[in-house]
């Protein structure tokens, strides 16, 4: 990205922060380097029963709902779409391995996250040229 959007992206990232979560700093860093970066993720997840298992992702977003982050991402293990809690998930590292392109709408069509939307302030950013 260059021009206009780079410095209106900067410039909204420089006023973006967070708190510290329940979520482990090196998940959270593993699951923002793997966002960046295009590449594989793996982790070991723990779902609302208490089960864990180990997965590896290619990651296609992130979805914020009700105080709560989710991770949005093809599951290799569930050959589907799946939304992995980030305070549930146990550790995460990244891999070398490029991920595949997964459009983000497509991955949430039919979940509960369907009707989620980008913030409008970000659409001149996200708009195709």
């Amino acid at each position: 990205m260059t021009g206009p959007a780079s410095a209106a992206a900067q410039e909204l990232a420089a006023r973006i922060v967070a708190l510290p979560s329940r979520t482990d700093m090196s998940v959270r860093d593993a699951v923002e380097a793997s966002l960046t970066t295009h590449t594989v993720l793996r982790l070991s997840y723990v779902d609302a029963t208490g089960r864990q298992s180990d997965r590896e992702v290619e990651p296609a977003g992130l979805l914020t709902a009700d105080g709560r982050w989710y991770l949005i991402a093809w599951c290799r293990a569930r050959q589907a779409g799946r939304g992995f809690r980030l305070d549930r998930i146990a550790a995460a590292a990244t891999t070398t391995e490029r991920a595949r392109a997964h459009d983000l709408t497509a991955l949430l069509r039919g979940s509960a996250g369907a009707d989620a939307v980008r913030p409008a302030t970000l659409a001149p950013l996200t708009s195709r040229r």
